[in-house]
């Protein structure tokens, strides 16, 4: 029975695939820089790659994200206040 319950937390672990790891990756280096064009092409994989693999949790965090950086590109003074310290 222990054995069970490990699988399964390891399944759940490895939920997010491949691909959408990289897309994960490459999206945190361009919020960190502030590449708010990038950040809402990547979103916009991201969001397949969700969809695809039916994370709908993950789908929605990565829309709110593309909306956010959509402002950012509409509002860019706005976005610098919010990101400074």
């Amino acid at each position: 029975m222990a054995s069970q319950k490990g699988k399964e937390v390891e399944d759940m672990a490895v939920s997010v695939n491949p691909p959408a790891e990289a897309l994960i990756d490459a999206l945190n280096i361009h919020l960190e820089a502030g590449n708010w064009s990038q950040v809402v092409d990547l979103t916009a994989a991201l969001y397949e790659a969700a969809v695809e693999q039916g994370d709908v949790q993950l789908a929605e965090l990565v829309q709110d994200l593309h909306w956010i950086a959509n402002d950012a590109l509409a509002h860019p003074l706005n976005a610098v206040m919010v990101i400074q310290p």
